[in-house]
């Protein structure tokens, strides 16, 4: 099973938060506390109106960013950090046929990438339809997990009666054996199987959901949790509680899609058809000296037949590349509502010869097609509705590799529209709809240099701005709605168009304090400014900056310094205490109760403490003490531990317990507490090892190295951020247009000034954002150190600097912090210097940039 690193990201964080979920009961708190770890920042959480204990959270991932792996894989996390138990039904909704098929067919083929993964973690797994789920048996769902996917429209209906899912299934009988309660068993329908079993509930492209009975028919199901996927949450009806978000960079610098988007805008239909076509042709030859099978693909968007004049239509559009551009007809196919020629064809086979597919509006979603390079768009129009509609099919990435020739790394459209400007920001928003970030749009599409592109320039059409104060969306009047766009995940909001002086004060009575209302008018003074054409980066402009990594010696060979030559050293896990001196078996008092007639009343008599504390019945595992260790090495996933080891630790452990006065049927029946409890301990152990390994490694210094032989590479596409800088100070000198994960204000900002404009000597400076792949970073006892900033100076050296407030810069974990850099500077030769100031010690920067 191979994850992007974003992908793992985006599912270590819904596994905190679901255990936290697990430890508190309190979803409210869980959110807070992972958003506050995340972004520094706690979110407000927003439950589901009928459901405010159950854990509800959105994973925002752009168009192209793998959402369907991600959502298979959570399954295993909830079983694991939530449900504790190795099987669970799952519901996955769908917001449409195409997307359902397209789902099934992927869960279901034993060679796809998804079932494989899902394999890997869960086993062998169940996926049914509704058809299949409506004669589903308990034992299925007692001894394996199952995955039922269907639309929400299956659901979806204000009088329940009229679908299957609510009628009363005899073949479902089976599964009330035994439930007496009238309000359990229901009428033994469907959604009642599904109540009683409290399925995890995967809710995909969730925008398209948000609508009261969409929600309500969320809580008829009883879910143990709720995930949302989606590349747009909702901001809305039903603000949805972002635990994680991926950025357009990070997708970029994984490989996953094509960018930028190089756009060009030809009047003249047939024209834009001829250099589209030139433009595959170019791709194509490019591909045929790639070391890996590529076909690119041309995605033409005809017009609707229109009765009152005559319009391109995909049979006219057919025409002419047979007839105008003598296009071989086996290279050309339709796919429309109508006519739909793609169905059930392998378009990425080697055999396949299609180049040019005409659609309307049938590949809107639903359709993935990594080939597909370039839009060519006929719809002579500028709305929102245009070419945007399908230009997520274009997106894609074949291999989700970098390809060797750059142009194969981008994606093309051309357009027919007279209005360019306006198609622009129709394509920008349209990029926003695919799940990119609003500030993110001006550098995803690309315009060749042409002077009737001027206009676009001339003026801003929208702005984002960081800002101290986020209003609520239900505060903002109903006419300055479809204007503002709020993003709480990075505390940004986006001003769209043009504001009048009434509407600019009306947006102000939303603010509460006078830095929200004055950041108001900063960014619609800006919004007003002519807008002049930005100059290019380093980075833009082909520059590549290279940094030199710390290396260790392996014998005869030089590695990165990472955290495995630590786990490589002389420790044993036996070395470390396994006394679980904390470990309890009591979990979390069930609430709960005694209900009896007393004088032909109903009476309702509350658990005791004494009796909340022990199951009503006495639990039998039969487990010994060898099937209660081997259950115990089975779900402790750790591969950085030698199997003996483990097996050796876990069976000390239990011995401990033991002879503290637990007893086998006890541990085995907190078994999942038991597990989570070892796993911090290991953890805890190899914390400690990796510490004092390290340490020891740093005193030989010869041993280490840093010089040309290994280096991380900045270069345009390889920056990987979660949020842009959007504050209205400008920082001049960055090594790209975009500053990643910096606040227009606070500490580091005042740093990042400094370095920007005050400090003499700077070429340029990148802001070096925390744990992504593309940034560069030092190895210490536990984790990776990435410096805040990077310089390079007119001397040719590099500066990194790591701003520390006065209060933290005497941590033990900053100390650790200043001798790697220190050693970092020390075995390059002089070509590299690093420095921690103590505060805004900025003098001490500008000394250290002159050594």
């Amino acid at each position: 099973m191979i994850l992007k690193s974003y992908q793992s990201d985006a599912l270590n964080w819904l596994e905190k938060f679901l255990k936290r979920c697990n430890e508190t009961g309190c979803p409210r708190e869980s959110y807070a506390a992972t958003t506050q770890e995340w972004r520094n920042m706690a979110l407000l959480y927003r439950p589901l109106r009928t459901l405010e204990q159950v854990p509800y959270v959105c994973l925002r991932i752009p168009t192209g960013g793998g959402k369907t792996l991600v959502a298979g894989m959570s399954i295993e996390r909830i079983n694991r950090s939530l449900l504790q138990t190795p099987f669970s039904l799952t519901l996955w909704l769908v917001p449409s046929e195409p997307i359902r098929e397209q789902t099934l067919k992927a869960l279901r083929n034993p060679n796809s990438l998804l079932r494989q993964s899902m394999s890997s973690v869960l086993g062998d797994f169940a996926v049914l339809d509704i058809e299949e789920a409506l004669r589903m048996t308990p034992h299925l769902l007692d001894g394996s997990n199952v995955i039922i996917v269907a639309t929400m429209q299956a659901f979806k209906q204000e009088e329940t009666g009229r679908l299957s899912v609510y009628k009363q299934n005899g073949s479902l009988m089976e599964h009330f054996r035994g439930v007496t309660d009238p309000v359990q068993r229901g009428n033994g329908s469907l959604v009642d199987v599904l109540r009683l079993r409290r399925p995890f509930l995967i809710v995909d492209e969730a925008h398209n959901q948000g609508t009261p009975l969409a929600f309500e028919t969320l809580s008829r199901f009883e879910p143990c949790a709720i995930l949302e996927l989606t590349a747009t949450p909702d901001r809305t009806y039903q603000p949805s509680n972002v635990l994680y978000s991926v950025s357009a960079s990070v997708l970029h610098s994984e490989d996953m899609i094509k960018m930028p988007l190089n756009l060009v805008q030809r009047p003249n239909w047939l024209d834009a058809l001829r250099d589209a076509i030139a433009c595959l042709d170019q791709l194509q030859q490019h591909a045929a000296s790639e070391p890996t099978y590529l076909r690119p693909i041309m995605l033409i968007q005809a017009e609707r037949k229109d009765t009152n004049h005559e319009t391109l239509v995909p049979e006219r559009v057919r025409k002419a590349l047979l007839e105008d551009f003598n296009i071989p007809p086996d290279e050309i196919a339709e796919a429309t509502g109508l006519n739909d020629e793609i169905s059930g064809k392998d378009i990425l086979s080697d055999t396949c010869k299609l180049r040019f597919i005409i659609t309307v509006d049938k590949l809107r979603e639903g359709w993935d097609c990594p080939f597909a390079y370039v839009l060519c768009s006929l719809r002579n129009t500028s709305s929102a509705t245009a070419a945007e509609q399908v230009l997520g099919r274009i997106l894609r990435m074949p291999y989700a590799e970098r390809r060797q020739h750059p142009e194969l790394n981008m994606a093309y459209a051309y357009l027919t529209s007279t209005n360019f400007a306006a198609t622009v920001e129709s394509l920008k928003d349209g990029l926003v709809r695919n799940g990119f970030e609003r500030q993110e749009t001006k550098d995803l599409i690309n315009i060749p240099d042409d002077p009737q592109t001027d206009d676009l320039f001339s003026h801003q059409h929208s702005i984002t701005y960081s800002t101290p104060e986020l209003p609520e969306p239900e505060a903002i009047p109903e006419t300055l709605a479809k204007k503002i766009e709020i993003t709480p995940e990075n505390g940004s909001i986006t001003l769209k168009g043009s504001f009048s002086e009434p509407q600019v004060k009306a947006l102000q009575e939303v603010f509460q304090t006078p830095a929200g209302k004055q950041a108001v008018r900063e960014a619609i003074t800006r919004l007003r400014s002519p807008r002049t054409v930005p100059t290019k980066s380093p980075a833009e402009s082909g520059v590549r900056f290279s940094v030199p990594q710390l290396q260790y010696r392996q014998g005869d060979l030089w590695e990165p310094f990472e955290a495995t030559h630590l786990l490589q050293g002389d420790w044993s896990l036996l070395d470390y205490s396994s006394e679980l001196t904390s470990f309890s078996t009591s979990s979390q008092k069930p609430q709960g109760g005694v209900m009896s007639l007393e004088k032909e009343k109903v009476k309702f008599t509350p658990f005791t403490e004494t009796v909340a504390e022990t199951p009503l019945f006495e639990y039998h595992s039969g487990w010994n003490q060898v099937q209660l260790v081997s259950w115990l090495e089975r779900n402790i996933y750790d591969q950085t531990l030698l199997p003996d080891e483990k097996s050796a630790f876990l069976n000390r452990a239990i011995d401990w317990l033991l002879a503290s006065g637990f007893t086998l049927e006890e541990l085995a029946y907190a078994k999942f507490r038991l597990r989570n409890a070892l796993e911090t301990k290991i953890n805890e152990a190899k914390k400690q090892a990796m510490q004092q390994v390290h340490q020891s490694l740093l005193f030989a210094v010869e041993d280490f190295a840093v010089n040309d032989r290994s280096q991380v590479i900045f270069e345009q596409g390889r920056y990987a951020y979660d949020s842009i800088y959007c504050g209205f100070t400008e920082l001049p000198k960055h090594f790209f247009p975009q500053i990643g994960n910096l606040k227009g204000d606070g500490e580091e900002f005042e740093c990042a000034l400094f370095l920007a404009t005050q400090l003499e000597g700077v070429t340029f400076w990148v802001r070096n954002v925390e744990c992504k792949r593309t940034s560069f970073s030092l190895q210490t006892g536990t984790d990776r150190f990435y410096p805040d900033f990077l310089c390079q100076l007119d001397n040719g050296k590099i500066l990194a600097v790591e701003y520390k407030n006065s209060r933290d810069w005497e941590l033990r974990e900053n100390l650790e912090k200043r001798q790697l850099g220190e050693l970092w500077e020390k075995r390059s030769n002089g070509q590299c210097l690093f420095i921690m100031p103590k505060g805004k010690d900025w003098e001490a920067i500008r000394e250290k940039s002159k050594e």
